[in-house]
């Protein structure tokens, strides 16, 4: 099998003087979270909130009903051994508790994992936000949705304008609602690694590194259950290296592009290179 293009560019920005290989793989599916474009957005602001269910543990998550019930349950109903919450219902500190996923689960979840730092030491709490009738659905019409994969096609044949005009879209719609986690989908997923590939190819790379720096930041850090961050930048690094395959740009060319840029991608993401480099090899070899 052929090697993509984009291991190509990299490959060439190695033997330029890019980033060393080795260090441990950080990896984990891209989190399939809520919503759907081409329709309402589901707003969980409206849906009460529920707790039975579960336990917390990894084998039996408290069901929730989307990002921000998730995040007031941690915040609030939760309570740490011996009693009280540090968190003192404040779901914005409770959010940035969320320090990874486990899954999908036999259901096709994905299970958040948030660190409480309870008074006794920290402790880990199993939250399923797809636990109630409506985000199951949302989450089924989000796995056949279309539109994720209309994005891909529109990308690959180089109709750059419509996949920039549908991601301003969903840019808008979420800013709308206030808040772009809880507006989030498959197709948002995508445009955070479509967006910096089209700025840098309109030569705006400062923009594009600013928008990689924000689909990033609202990932957990990159830790041994969360390696969402790796695999953005990789989409990142394979959707430039896939336009500038259709422009017909020389790989030595790309591989000097991609060493002054990815150095930014990877400070901007706050990924180690050495990490990066195994897991976009990882990727290469599939």
């Amino acid at each position: 099998m052929m090697a993509p293009r984009s291991l190509v560019l990299l490959l060439a920005l190695v033997a330029c003087g890019g980033p060393g290989r080795g260090g441990k793989r950080d990896a984990e599916p891209p989190h399939a979270r809520a919503g759907a474009p081409g329709g309402k957005l589901f707003d969980d602001a409206s849906v009460e909130s529920r707790t039975g269910g579960g336990s917390g543990s990894a084998e039996a998550p408290i069901p929730r009903c989307g990002p921000r019930d998730s995040y007031q349950y941690v915040a609030g109903e939760f309570r740490c051994p011996g009693g009280g919450n540090p968190f003192e219902g404040d779901a914005q500190a409770a959010a940035g508790a969320r320090s990874g996923s486990l899954g999908p689960d036999a259901r096709g979840h994905m299970v958040d994992v948030y660190e409480v730092p309870c008074p006794t030491g920290k402790v880990e709490v199993f939250v399923d936000m797809y636990g109630c009738p409506e985000m199951e659905a949302q989450l089924l019409r989000d796995r056949n949705l279309a539109d994720p994969l209309e994005l891909d096609v529109h990308f690959a044949a180089g109709r750059y304008d419509e996949v920039r005009t549908r991601c301003i879209a969903l840019a808008d719609a979420a800013e709308k609602r206030g808040n772009s986690d809880e507006a989030s989908s498959l197709s948002i997923y995508h445009c955070g690694i479509f967006t910096p590939a089209l700025l840098v190819r309109a030569g705006l790379s400062d923009q594009a590194v600013a928008a990689a720096r924000q689909t990033c930041q609202s990932y957990p850090p990159v830790s041994a259950r969360s390696g969402v961050r790796v695999e953005v930048l990789i989409g990142i690094v394979d959707a430039i290296a896939r336009m500038w395959a259709a422009d017909k740009v020389p790989a030595r060319e790309g591989g000097d592009r991609l060493n002054a840029l990815l150095p930014q991608l990877l400070r901007a993401c706050a990924v180690d290179a050495d990490t990066f480099m195994r897991a976009f090899e990882a990727a290469g070899g599939e």
